[in-house]
């Protein structure tokens, strides 16, 4: 599980929300995820998605769906792309990596709720302290009626939950091929399983989709190297100018990570067939 909501850094005001957006739209970029912290703390959030909506963005929202079933009437007719919620595993697992009580339960009546509007997808790390419940939490997704994405946890400096062993990564993977193939709505790749299982080289390449702080600096190259730190301000620099002058060598050969959101599309645009047709056709292969 990712440590970044524990940054102390003030809100952007909506004036300056637009302006990065408009950046990043006039950049090239298609689509945007927005994250946190937790956005739905934001009181405007739905205006700032009305404004990515506009632009137009495909627009998507990660949380931790405690709050989404009271929100999703307001925020799901700027969402054209997916709400993405957090779940860390079974009830008593998910609220104990969490701390705090009651939060599973909140979180998948918020799914349930925005499923009946907007596309919903759980995302699920694996990490030590759930790796025992990960086909549960597939299984749990089949019942509700909504996509889950899986990925392996990255051991951040300061995070509280620590990375699987390789050895029972491997076995889990090959059990998501197997659900995967018998028809669970898993949006990863095989290839990605693949890959966290040791089996299948990739290289990454993290320019292919930017992160921006809410600051409105760049993070680069990725948030895995360099702990979000951030850089360029977009609100400074042309956001292609700042991709364009980067040093990207330091990359050429990193594996870092296995975040999915870094390896899905270094595989795609390596022309991985497996994850072309996963992504771009929607077919599980």
């Amino acid at each position: 599980m990712c440590p970044f909501w524990k940054r102390h850094s003030p809100d952007s005001s909506i004036a300056q929300e637009k302006a990065i957006l408009r950046q990043i739209y006039n950049s090239g970029v298609t689509g945007i995820a927005f994250e946190g912290g937790e956005p739905l703390l934001r009181k405007d959030l739905a205006e700032i998605l009305a404004f990515s909506y506009s632009l137009p963005l495909h627009t998507s929202l990660i949380t931790n769906g405690t709050l989404l079933k009271s929100r999703i009437d307001e925020i799901s007719p700027y969402i054209n792309g997916v709400v993405y919620v957090s779940l860390d595993g079974l009830e008593k697992t998910h609220d104990a990596i969490r701390g705090v009580d009651g939060c599973f339960k909140k979180a998948t009546s918020g799914i349930t709720a925005a499923a009946q509007k907007v596309p919903v997808t759980i995302n699920t790390t694996i990490m030590s302290e759930n790796i025992h419940e990960i086909e549960g939490v597939v299984k749990l997704a089949k019942e509700l009626n909504v996509r889950i994405s899986v990925a392996v946890a990255h051991e951040y400096c300061n995070a509280a939950t620590s990375a699987p062993a390789a050895k029972e990564v491997r076995a889990v993977a090959r059990k998501l091929v197997d659900m995967k193939k018998k028809g669970y709505p898993l949006v990863n790749s095989i290839s990605y399983f693949k890959v966290i299982a040791g089996e299948k080289n990739w290289k990454c390449k993290p320019w292919s989709m930017i992160n921006v702080g809410p600051d409105g600096k760049l993070v680069l190259p990725c948030y895995a190297r360099n702990e979000y730190a951030t850089s360029v301000s977009v609100l400074e620099t042309n956001v292609k100018t700042a991709i364009s002058g980067f040093n990207w060598n330091e990359t050429l050969n990193c594996q870092k990570c296995n975040l999915h959101c870094y390896v899905e599309p270094s595989l795609v645009l390596s022309w991985d067939f497996r994850t072309y047709a996963s992504w771009a056709l929607r077919v599980s292969i």
